[in-house]
């Protein structure tokens, strides 16, 4: 037993390399797969997924021990849009809609076609149709079943540190484990990190927040529980009845309690957007200004978020009406990072693109989300001329200089204002399904991802459900 220990012990010693700054880490295991998704949120599960069932031989790696990304750890409720702005037609369909449907019939979702402006809403019209209520652990089941029927090699607890390139491809992926570091060889790699960690890593060039150091607000989502609906809903009516939207939201109320020193944070309205359990999912307490590439900066934001949910609660006690017993139950593990690096793409969806409607030769989704900037103290709309759907194209999830590597969430290829309104769930499940189908195409081809036919797969996204309006 000692011998083993010593020998395992030998494995992971970190060597010097000349520079005090450099350490050289010995691998400890390596695999081979076609594809490889790094990222095991909606994006990676989408890419995984669906590369899966094109044949291609896959790796899911995930830094946490389950997936959904924000949908899980970051408490992200409910999904945001994924239909039209009236809610009437599903734009958004796909492997998107396979996953909701498998929910709803298990009883741990609502679909967005039956969704309903109020409580499930947080009582939110405007941009709030086709929200998609769901429960959190019947994600984390559903989505590894989806994995385990497709044939996905799923590993969890691997952290991407590295990636070796040559000639404009990447040769190798390495992660740090628990078990030293692994090594990860693929045809094709996709980055669905949000934070497009394989990319920075294998030298494409990427955009931070909007070029010149300015980024979004970032949250802490978290859930309470006692809420009397009955009461929230009553309160609502009455306020809609009086045409008080102040009222509505208890904006006064936020104003005096801010002036009182009983409410620090920004937020203007309250927003609390119930869940199937009866529970809350409150997003109100933020921070500007963190660098979600920092992990001081990011532990920091954390503990302050956490120290806001308290005082919120407090708040909600003392002023909302069907708060008057809530508890805190939980805070998410995971700050809610809204934008960082951005790819420079084949192409780079404008927002003069989303506001048109303008359509591309090789769209992959649809979508008609809102385009909001969340800044200190405010969030910033940006009106569209149209309410057609807008389109994104698959050159955008292919970064500038890197051949064999796509990308899909917000790590995509698109000004700031189109991100920050695909950056959202569904939109991500969708680029997901576009990256890993191109890849497992490429693959089967025998050819890198820019070089694939766009029609071909276009063809094949239409045939596996999405929905791409002429």
């Amino acid at each position: 037993m000692k011998k083993i220990l010593i020998a395992a012990a030998a494995a992971l010693t970190v060597c010097a390399c000349g520079n005090q700054n450099q350490v050289k880490f010995t691998v400890t295991r390596s695999f081979d797969c076609d594809v490889l998704v790094v990222g095991g949120g909606p994006a990676g599960i989408g890419s995984a997924v669906c590369a899966a069932r094109h044949g291609a031989k896959t790796i899911l790696a995930e830094r946490g021990g389950y997936l959904g990304g924000m949908a899980t750890a970051g408490l992200v409720a409910p999904f945001m849009s994924s239909t039209t702005p009236d809610g009437n037609t599903l734009l958004i369909r796909g492997f998107y809609e396979e996953l909701v449907n498998r929910m709803e019939a298990q009883g741990g979702a609502i679909h967005p076609l039956n969704a309903q402006i109020g409580s499930f809403s947080a009582y939110r019209d405007k941009g709030h149709h086709g929200l998609t209520t769901f429960d959190y652990e019947c994600l984390k089941r559903t989505t590894e079943e989806f994995c385990k029927e497709a044939g996905v090699d799923l590993m969890y607890h691997l952290l991407f540190v590295k990636a070796d390139t040559r000639g404009g491809k990447i040769t190798a992926a390495y992660f740090a484990t628990k078990d030293g570091i692994w090594k990860i060889t693929a045809k094709v790699y996709i980055d669905c990190t949000g934070d497009g960690d394989v990319v920075a890593q294998a030298g494409a060039p990427f955009v931070y927040g909007d070029g010149d150091g300015d980024i979004q607000a970032s949250s802490l989502f978290f859930v309470v529980r006692g809420v009397d609906w009955k009461a929230m809903d009553a309160h609502n009516e009455a306020c809609k009845k009086a045409d008080d939207f102040e009222g509505q939201f208890y904006m006064r109320e936020i104003i005096a309690a801010r002036e009182a020193g009983e409410f620090p944070m920004w937020r203007q309205k309250i927003a609390l957007f119930q869940n199937l359990d009866g529970t809350a999912t409150v997003n109100m307490a933020q921070s500007d200004g963190v660098d979600g590439l920092d992990p001081k900066q990011i532990t920091d934001a954390e503990v302050d978020g956490r120290e806001q949910a308290a005082i919120i609660v407090k708040f909600l006690r003392k002023y909302v009406k069907g708060c008057e017993n809530c508890e805190l139950a939980s805070t998410a593990e995971q700050l809610g990072i809204r934008e960082t690096r951005r790819i420079v793409g084949e192409y780079t969806v404008t927002t003069e693109d989303a506001k048109n409607s303008v359509k591309y030769p090789d769209p992959v989704f649809c979508c008609a989300n809102h385009m909001d900037i969340h800044r200190k103290g405010y969030v910033e709309y940006v009106a569209r001329n149209t309410n057609d759907p807008y389109y994104f194209p698959y050159r955008a999830l292919l970064p500038q200089k890197v051949d064999n590597l796509l990308c899909a969430g917000r790590c995509a290829a698109a000004e700031r204002p189109v991100m920050a309104a695909i950056r959202v769930i569904p939109p991500c499940f969708a680029m997901g399904q576009a990256a890993g189908t191109a890849a497992a195409l490429a693959v089967a081809a025998g050819c890198g991802p820019k070089q694939l036919d766009a029609a071909q797969l276009v063809s094949t996204l239409k045939a596996d459900g999405v929905y791409l309006p002429d």
